[in-house]
């Protein structure tokens, strides 16, 4: 049987390693290819390669940084997992050198795909 908190503190490390390095080929390969991620008061993004390229947006701008600790998993099957993770992030922009910094909540659907892998099937968030 799949530990949930197992599957989501691996999906924490991976995920902040991606974006820490501003890495959104990196950090696509978190998702499937059906994913959908709902940023804070934005329309929704398809798949795994919009996702990309939206997070890559982001990195063209600042260099973020997150850090992030688990919360809450649930295993709702052998293959689908619920997770909540809790983030502080950091971004300095290149621009000016202004930073910014706040916190933030994922909520994260994970599937573990027919390779064996843990991915993001959908993902929304919300500021603090």
């Amino acid at each position: 049987m799949i530990d949930a908190n197992e599957v989501l503190k691996a999906m924490c490390e991976k995920y902040q390693a991606a974006v820490s390095a501003n890495d959104s080929t990196a950090y696509r390969k978190l998702f499937a290819t059906d994913a959908i991620r709902i940023p804070p008061g934005s329309e929704p993004e398809y798949g795994s390669d919009e996702i990309s390229k939206s997070e890559q947006k982001d990195y063209d701008v600042a260099k973020w940084t997150v850090h992030l600790t688990p919360l809450d998993a649930l295993r709702i099957d052998d293959r689908w997992v619920y997770g909540v993770a809790q983030g502080n992030v950091n971004t300095v922009a290149y621009a000016d050198g202004v930073t910014n910094s706040y916190k933030t909540t994922k909520t994260w659907l994970f599937h573990q795909e027919d390779s064996g892998e843990w991915l993001i099937k959908r993902q929304m968030w919300n500021l603090k």
